[in-house]
């Protein structure tokens, strides 16, 4: 399985639009060569270089069907539920680092079925969910710095 974005490639950076400081959309993904026994796809956003710990959560989705093979912020496919990322809120929330250069994991899994879960479901009750169902996985990472220019403003180098 492989997960891509037109947004970034694998190990670049993650445009400012991504992030809460602009438009804090959900980048756009592509899915591709899922495999045929998937029920279900669910996707997860964290940042490993958070000092709050592992497992900072910027994003959890899951219910997505299979043979979807593009997701943006536009449109969800229906059916498709969120959970509550790190910062209490359902839905996308950006990478804004504190500090530093921090890697941003994004990860689909490839499942046998769908989840059993409310919307707004937390992360260790995704992780219960999916535990034991994984048929496969992929993952893509984006990297995001936050600076401070001579203004005052917030951003990453070159970024619009």
């Amino acid at each position: 399985m492989r997960l891509t974005s037109p947004a970034f490639d694998d190990g670049e950076t993650i445009p400012a639009r991504y992030t809460p400081v602009n438009h804090n959309e959900l980048p756009p993904l592509e899915f591709r060569e899922v495999p045929a026994q998937a029920r279900s796809l669910a996707v997860v956003i964290e940042d490993q270089d958070s000092p709050l710990g592992a497992e900072v959560t910027h994003w959890l989705a899951w219910n997505i069907p299979p043979e979807t093979g593009h997701l943006d912020a536009s449109a969800l496919p229906e059916g498709v539920r969120l959970g509550t990322d790190s910062f209490g809120e359902v839905g996308y929330t950006g990478p804004n680092p504190p500090e530093g250069r921090h890697h941003y994991r994004f990860r689909v899994l490839a499942l046998d079925g769908e989840l059993a879960l409310a919307e707004g479901a937390t992360r260790s009750e995704f992780n219960r969910a999916v535990d034991g169902r994984i048929l496969a996985e992929a993952e893509l990472t984006g990297v995001y710095e936050n600076y401070i220019d001579e203004a005052g403003g917030e951003g990453a180098p070159g970024d619009e």
